[in-house]
């Protein structure tokens, strides 16, 4: 059942929403990235299992926090995911992982770009 917007206050903001899937060893390169893209922050999901091209993945491997899967999550403008994006073509050329981009809204824009940004 659908709810009514009663609030005229509140306004759905629409930006992209990217999630990265990769193998922990990566972590660092992707935190850099969205840092130097210009994300204002992330999500960081560890111990990532899964079903793809090479197989099942587990989640968490014994004593082996490099080799199981990460996922991040971002939400910015278009712009800046187009950054990352980018950013990640020659990461994925040589080595497993995925991305996925999507539309989203946000309640409170400001936690997701800066104010000049914004305008």
């Amino acid at each position: 059942m659908a709810v009514e917007n009663t609030d005229p206050e509140l306004v759905f903001h629409p930006l992209k929403k990217i999630e990265i899937i990769v193998k922990g060893e990566k972590k660092q390169f992707i935190a850099d990235l969205l840092d130097r893209s210009g994300a204002k922050g992330y999500t960081l999901v560890r111990d990532v299992a899964g079903l793809g091209e090479h197989g099942f993945h587990e989640g968490r491997l014994l004593y082996n926090d490099q080799a199981s899967l990460i996922m991040f999550m971002a939400v910015a403008s278009d712009e800046t995911i187009r950054r990352v994006a980018a950013g990640l073509k020659p990461l994925f050329e040589k080595n497993t992982g995925v991305m996925f981009v999507s539309d989203t809204h946000v309640v409170r824009l400001e936690h997701f770009m800066s104010k000049e940004q914004a305008l």
